[in-house]
């Protein structure tokens, strides 16, 4: 442990002190683009009809005729989670590099996940949650006891009606909350009090294709709440995380939470 080098980065220290980096560019290439066109020739027959001749990005931005259904829905999520062009972003080196930034030595963590939020769809919106909070009543020793940092990489561009917000600040309290279990997503939901998130502290996340965030374990965030308006774009993300074998996660457990676990195992 001594002889790690110090990290001096401003991403570093913003994730140290915040909980969260700003908004970072990320230039993948033909590897984002691979993926974009994989979502374009899974999705193309569900969007709205449009002029073959208009740039990749333009048509992965398009609206879908309609909500896709849970079938329609389940068949884009596996078929891209699955996919090699994912796989190759996800073990990227410029990936590897950014997450350099924070981690001495950082290798992928098992869980990275590609999103697709689409309107009407309840599922693929997400309310206040920790990242170790998801998986920490786990029986896979493989996901535990390690010092993540998750990506959540915009595919197609993101704004505050459909990306999601963060809590700076909400990480120093060294405290895993207890989690609530969500039908279709998980341990996603933790029961928090009123105070525990500062409104002068959320973040509004805002993207471009390529550009990505990079958040502690411990900090609070949600996907953004849904309004009213009816808008059948998709919002296309990955969450991609790496952790550091050097480093340790140290924070205290809500004893309900700990105790859903004493009795899981």
């Amino acid at each position: 442990m001594n002889n790690l080098k110090k990290i001096s980065s401003k991403e570093f220290q913003d994730f140290i002190n915040f909980g969260v980096t700003e908004v970072i560019d990320i230039n993948l290439g033909s590897k984002l683009l691979n993926l974009q066109n994989k979502i374009y020739e899974i999705t193309k027959e569900m969007i709205e009809d449009h002029d073959p001749g208009i740039s990749l990005i333009e048509k992965i931005r398009l609206p879908f005729k309609s909500t896709p259904n849970e079938q329609q829905w389940a068949k884009i999520m596996n078929e891209i989670n699955n996919c090699d062009e994912l796989n190759q972003l996800l073990n990227s080196s410029e990936i590897k590099e950014k997450f350099k930034l924070i981690f001495n030595n950082p290798k992928k963590y098992e869980i990275c996940t590609f999103r697709a939020r689409y309107p009407s769809q309840k599922r693929v919106v997400y309310n206040w949650h920790q990242d170790e909070g998801t998986w920490y009543l786990t029986k896979n020793s493989d996901l535990l006891k390690k010092f993540t940092a998750t990506m959540w990489l915009s595919v197609n561009g993101s704004d505050e009606t459909n990306s999601i917000q963060i809590v700076k600040n909400s990480h120093l309290k060294k405290k895993l909350y207890n989690h609530s279990f969500i039908k279709g997503q998980g341990y996603f939901k933790a029961k928090i009090n009123q105070n525990d998130v500062d409104t002068n502290n959320i973040v509004k996340v805002q993207t471009k294709p390529s550009q990505a965030i990079i958040f502690h374990p411990l900090t609070l965030h949600r996907s953004s709440p849904t309004n009213n308006q009816i808008d059948l774009r998709p919002r296309y993300s990955i969450d991609i995380r790496y952790y550091d074998i050097e480093k340790k996660l140290n924070y205290s457990t809500n004893f309900l939470f700990n105790l859903k676990k004493f009795f899981k195992l």
